[in-house]
């Protein structure tokens, strides 16, 4: 007479790397399982008449080259007209003068002159500290001192 097997396991056997395997056991680990459990789990719930989605687009259609390109050509216009190096270097220097002297307004119209002319005097001594607020508050105008 033959013996039923039933409900016993049976043995498979599959072929992966080493390092799917690895992935594979973090993964059971991370749920309780032992790697046999969680493989078959997983191959359950797999619907091998589903296509699998289709991978990621890598490349740009014309449409959207041509978009890219003129978004990065505005860009470039803005933040560096052609001209010389040194043409560029002064409108670097000019704005981050413009951006300094609005800072150092703002602190004097927010209370804290002493402040600036703590870093002031830090970064350049006390006359020539004295002397930039000094400036500073000859130039706000009663009508500057409240615009934002």
């Amino acid at each position: 007479m033959r013996k039923r097997r039933g409900n016993q396991p049976r043995a498979y056997s599959l072929s992966c790397t080493d390092s799917e395997w690895g992935r594979v056991r973090v993964l059971a680990e991370r749920r309780g399982l032992s790697i046999s459990r969680y493989m078959v789990e997983c191959g359950l719930t797999v619907d091998p008449e589903t296509e699998p989605a289709p991978p990621p687009r890598l490349v740009l259609d014309e449409a959207e080259q041509r978009a890219l390109h003129d978004t990065v050509f505005r860009i470039a216009e803005r933040t560096a007209k052609a001209g010389t190096e040194e043409a560029v270097l002064t409108r670097i220097r000019n704005a981050l003068s413009f951006l300094a002297e609005e800072t150092m307004r703002t602190m004097l119209r927010d209370g804290l002159g002493e402040e600036l002319r703590g870093m002031l005097t830090d970064l350049f001594g006390e006359q020539v500290a004295e002397a930039t607020v000094e400036r500073l508050r000859a130039r706000m105008t009663p009508e500057s001192s409240h615009l934002r």
